[in-house]
């Protein structure tokens, strides 16, 4: 049951990071008054940038989640 407990909790943690992550790098990107044309110039720039946070993002969390397992093991 412990085991369950702190897998659902990684992976709401690993939602609200992926999450935060995207909503960071499209603020500080995309302002609120762009045009959709001018949005989809600077599309390849945003995948760039969130696409790198999200792998750095992942590795934490295999990280993580290795520390996790050998909690669970003990």
């Amino acid at each position: 049951m412990k085991s369950l407990f702190l897998s659902a909790f990684l992976v709401i943690f690993a939602f609200v990071i992926n999450f935060g992550i995207y909503l960071f790098s499209y603020n500080k990107i995309i302002f609120p008054y762009l045009t959709e044309s001018q949005r989809m110039d600077i599309a390849p720039i945003i995948f760039s940038k969130v696409l790198l946070g999200y792998l750095a993002s992942s590795i934490f969390i295999v990280v993580l989640m290795a520390a996790a397992k050998k909690y669970i093991t003990k």
